[in-house]
């Protein structure tokens, strides 16, 4: 692991650059974590690496101290806008939740570090999670923070075509996961076989598009707000993948199923500030605070900000008003992972993967007041 701290951020950051395998527990930031399983502390933070500046939490109720939930994501996008908007607008801290958030560049480990304990809540693509549940891993769908994959597949300007992606090579977060399957499907429907081009991987959006500046690569998925700032820097965007894949399970609210039991009502708590994060980013009078706010976080410029709003949210509308995750979104999951040949099997039990019951007592929380 490799710590960045930073005192803007949610008192602390972990960027996780390597994990370790499903039967061996990664160390979570220290501190009072509820229900938190013991662990080793982590390798201390290699010179040089950078410090990623976050939104500075609001003080909890003085009443009672905050839970602490140890929680992963995979990068800082649109995608987490609400997670963002908690933070900074001080809605998990009204509800006496502090996330301890962990950075999880490659979004297997996400669900591999909370099937070993050591994140107890999560947001991400849940193709993992149907891999770590057909292994008897105890993890649970609980929402769903965004349902639209917006990629763009950013080239350079000499490309004008996919036939001049032909023999090509591209960079994913990991060469079989859910960026790997979205290229793949892309690539297929455009006349190129998986013989036609290689891929590497790469990690997250950032890390994808260092590669492309680079010249190491000659395509990456992206997405806003770097998408436009990639635009800016001369690249190309070749399609936007909203037009090809459907709604699902893509930043997926995740527990692990044995500390949830153990520690329902923080959970209800975290999903009820949720709830009013994106009440809070749907209303029009917030547009322009909202836009500060993540072009404060993701370090973006506010033009590059503001077309990610009218994008994501007043175009799109891609996080689900009631967070409510459903059968066909997993459904649609499935579908693409058999483009890298992962799909479980035997399909998952959904009334067991989807846990609706959290969500239903979050929604009674925030109609109460």
């Amino acid at each position: 692991m490799v710590r960045g701290h930073s005192a803007s951020w949610w008192g602390r950051l972990v960027v996780v650059v390597a994990l370790c395998g499903l039967g061996s527990a990664c160390a979570p930031a220290s501190g009072g974590t509820v229900g938190a399983p013991a662990s080793a502390p982590g390798a201390a933070k290699p010179a040089g690496t950078p410090a990623l500046a976050m939104p500075t939490p609001q003080p909890a109720a003085a009443d009672q101290p905050p839970d602490v939930l140890a929680h992963t994501i995979t990068t800082l996008a649109y995608s987490y806008w609400p997670t963002i908007i908690g933070q900074t607008k001080g809605f998990f801290a009204a509800r006496r939740i502090e996330l301890d958030v962990t950075l999880t560049p490659r979004i297997p480990d996400s669900a591999r570090g909370m099937a070993a304990g050591s994140f107890q809540t999560g947001s991400y693509i849940s193709d993992g999670v149907l891999l770590a549940v057909e292994q008897g891993a105890p993890l649970a769908l609980v929402g769903l923070e965004t349902s639209r994959a917006i990629y763009d597949l950013a080239v350079p300007p000499t490309v004008t075509s996919f036939e001049d992606l032909r023999g090509k090579t591209f960079a994913v977060g990991a060469i079989n996961d859910i960026t790997a399957a979205s290229l793949r499907r892309t690539l297929r429907l455009n006349g190129l076989g998986p013989n036609d081009y290689d891929l590497v991987t790469a990690g997250s959006t950032p890390e994808r598009y260092a590669a492309l500046v680079s010249g190491q690569v000659a395509g990456v998925l992206l997405t806003p707000p770097l998408t436009f700032r990639a635009q800016r820097e001369g690249f190309r965007s070749l399609v936007n993948l909203a037009e090809i894949l459907p709604p699902y399970t893509f930043a997926t609210l995740t527990v692990n199923r044995d500390w949830a039991e153990a520690n329902r009502d923080a959970v209800v708590r975290w999903l009820a500030a949720m709830l009013e994060s994106v009440r809070w980013l749907y209303d029009p009078a917030n547009r322009d605070e909202a836009v500060a706010i993540l072009a404060d976080t993701t370090k973006t410029s506010i033009e590059d900000a503001q077309a990610t709003y009218s994008l994501v949210v007043e175009n799109l509308k891609a996080f689900p008003p009631d967070l409510r995750v459903t059968p066909a979104e997993v459904d649609a999951l499935l579908e693409l992972m058999r483009e890298v040949g992962t799909a479980p099997a035997t399909p998952p039990d959904v009334n067991r993967l989807i846990d609706n019951s959290y969500l239903e007592a979050a929604r009674r929380l925030v109609e109460a007041r």
